[in-house]
């Protein structure tokens, strides 16, 4: 499902199996594993105050992160589960955003994604301009598996809700989501069961042109300086 809004479109994947939503899961590219100056949490997640650990480099490290009860594993820790919360992704530089990913997986009831995605720019980096209030997405396709009913106890076919996995994508309809970005923020609003379980977050961007021209005059200015030392 796709929907528009001021420039950007919301395309919407989901899988009711433990498949990759969109196809294959791909880490490149990805400023918030490459770029960041800081990541910061505030706010309520899932079971942080039964000392479950939010651990933000989850959502950037370039793994796309366990499926929901997964995250349990040995030390305890769940998934990154922003119940009504905010993450913000500080960047090392102005850059001009072309895509963002999030992706999210447990059963269906922790599966759903709905936030509030705002950035900031080197023009003005105390200011915060939401690019969307993503529509909620949530998977509904499930496959089928045998059950009984509990009057009868005659087999019956019901769908199995122990995956649900997706991905939602913001695209411009041209040009750049934003430009001359330095911050992001994520903004949820407590839907599924006080905390939906992200497993991992991308920012696909360039360098702003400035920033990208003032890094080659540098490195044109070094060469410059090298080669008269050599002559010297």
């Amino acid at each position: 499902m796709q929907a528009a809004e001021a420039g950007v479109i919301q395309t919407n994947f989901g899988s009711g199996t433990d498949a990759v939503p969109g196809g294959p899961f791909d880490p490149s590219g990805n400023i918030l594993a490459t770029n960041l100056v800081s990541a910061s949490a505030t706010g309520s997640f899932y079971r942080e105050d039964s000392g479950y650990a939010v651990v933000v480099s989850r959502l950037y490290d370039g793994n796309l992160g366990p499926l929901g009860s997964d995250g349990l594993g040995g030390d305890g820790n769940f998934t990154v589960m922003p119940n009504v919360a905010t993450i913000q992704f500080d960047l090392d530089a102005p850059y001009d955003i072309t895509a963002i990913r999030t992706y999210a997986s447990w059963d269906s009831g922790r599966d759903g994604q709905q936030y509030t995605v705002s950035y900031a720019t080197a023009l003005d980096p105390s200011t915060y301009t939401t690019l969307l209030a993503i529509s909620r997405f949530d998977v509904t396709d499930f496959p089928l598996r045998e059950d009984f009913d509990a009057e009868t106890g005659e087999p019956v076919m019901v769908p199995d809700e122990d995956f649900a996995t997706t991905l939602v994508q913001l695209t411009p309809t041209s040009g750049f989501l934003a430009q001359q970005v330095v911050s992001l923020r994520f903004m949820f609003n407590g839907v599924e069961n006080g905390g939906t379980a992200y497993r991992e977050f991308q920012v696909m961007a360039v360098p702003e042109p400035s920033t990208y021209c003032m890094s080659l005059a540098g490195l044109a200015c070094g060469g410059y300086m090298l080669r008269r030392r050599k002559r010297a």
